[in-house]
C-alpha cells in the first residue's frame, strides 16, 4: 500500500492493490465488501490498522496510541470484535510475536 492516507476527525481512506479502503464516521467500507458498523474500541484498532497501509503494529505500541483500550486482554477483546463485524474477519491477521496487520 503506497497511496498517502488521507484523514480527518470522521473520515479515513486509503488505496490499496485491492481497492480503497474507506472509514467514514463509524462505518468501515471495504473494497468488493458490504459496509460495516464498528463500535468505538474496534473502530479504534482498524483506523490504526489502516494507517499503518498494512504493516505490522505491535501490542505494545497499539496499547500506547489506544489508552482507553487499558491492557492486552482488552486489545485482544478489541481485536476479536474487530474480527467478528467484518465481512471478512481475515482481513485482520495475527502476526505471530509482532502484531496485527491488515490483510490488504
Amino acid at each position: 500500500m503506497t497511496e498517502p492516507v488521507v484523514e480527518d476527525d470522521h473520515y479515513l481512506r486509503v488505496h490499496t492493490p485491492q481497492g480503497t479502503v474507506e472509514i467514514i464516521g463509524n462505518e468501515v467500507h471495504l473494497p468488493g465488501a458490504e459496509p460495516a458498523q464498528l463500535a468505538p474500541g474496534p473502530m479504534s484498532v482498524m483506523r490504526a490498522l489502516v494507517k499503518a497501509q498494512g504493516a505490522v503494529i505491535s501490542r505494545e505500541h497499539l496499547l500506547r496510541v489506544l489508552p482507553d483500550c487499558g491492557s492486552a486482554h482488552g486489545l485482544e477483546m478489541w481485536v476479536s470484535r474487530l474480527r467478528q463485524s467484518l465481512p471478512n474477519p481475515d482481513t485482520v491477521q495475527t502476526v505471530v510475536k509482532r502484531g496485527y496487520r491488515l490483510a490488504l
